[in-house]
């Protein structure tokens, strides 16, 4: 019996993973397209060279790079192997979702909120810029969440105005982005207060060694703007993954 269990669990994980590497060929069409503001849903994927629509055979995640070698199949124009990083980092994080929560309608969510986050790093690397729709479509997330639980409600309130209202406070100072801030308001009203201030603090720790390290290596200086997003978005994931496991460690060292 306990073997069984076990099967359908990893059983479970497997199909989370290949889920999440098919959810991932979509991210990297959402993250091509949102900043040219092209439709998500309607068109045929294409080769951003030579424009050729891309066939079945030409999408499937990660194998199609991998046997065309990083090429187009018809101009050769090389694939950035962001492609096929990106599809594999959903599929990780899909599979790690179904490992924690299991066959939940709480593991969904979660892995949906962890699409947006990757789409909303990505479009901020590359643009230094967060679309309004990704926070929207949290907030969405959160409005589920809550009908699920209602009691959680205080907490969801909090969370929205605890990290976002300083973010606001410092955006006004030119010192952020509008984007992080209602990042920061959408994701939490969807964790709450205490996994969204985790966040925050892994998010500061994991930016100010990435600084630090660019200042060290000359890539950037004090003056340097730098995207927190993808930071943001690091902590967040982090939260939702380990974030429960890390406030209790916490509280019982302190």
């Amino acid at each position: 019996m306990n073997e069984q269990v076990l099967v359908m669990e990893w059983l479970i994980v497997l199909f989370f993973f290949l889920f999440g590497l098919v959810i991932g060929s979509y991210l990297n069409v959402a993250i091509y397209r949102l900043p040219l503001r092209l439709s998500t849903a309607k068109g045929r994927s294409f080769c951003p060279q030579c424009h050729h629509t891309l066939s079945a055979m030409d999408l499937i995640p990660v194998l199609s790079w991998l046997g065309l070698r990083g090429k187009c199949r018809y101009c050769h124009a090389p694939i950035s192997p962001r492609y096929p990083l990106i599809e594999s980092l959903t599929g990780i994080l899909y599979a790690l979702c179904g490992f924690y929560y299991g066959a939940t309608f709480t593991a969904v969510l979660h892995c949906f909120f962890l699409s947006i986050l990757i789409v909303m790093a990505m479009i901020d690397l590359d643009t230094m810029e967060i679309p309004d729709r990704l926070s929207v479509f949290i907030l969405i997330l959160a409005v589920i969440a809550l009908a699920l639980e209602p009691a959680s409600i205080p907490s969801r309130i909090l969370g929205a105005l605890i990290i976002s209202v300083p973010f606001w406070i410092l955006s006004r100072l030119n010192a952020m982005g509008g984007g992080d801030v209602k990042i920061m308001c959408a994701a939490g009203f969807y964790l709450g207060a205490p996994l969204v201030l985790t966040a925050f603090v892994l998010s500061s720790f994991i930016g100010a060694i990435a600084a630090l390290y660019l200042m060290i290596c000359k890539k950037k200086d004090r003056k340097s703007e730098i995207p927190f997003g993808p930071f943001l978005a690091v902590g967040l994931t982090l939260s939702v993954l380990w974030g429960n496991a890390l406030i209790q460690a916490y509280l019982t060292l302190f």
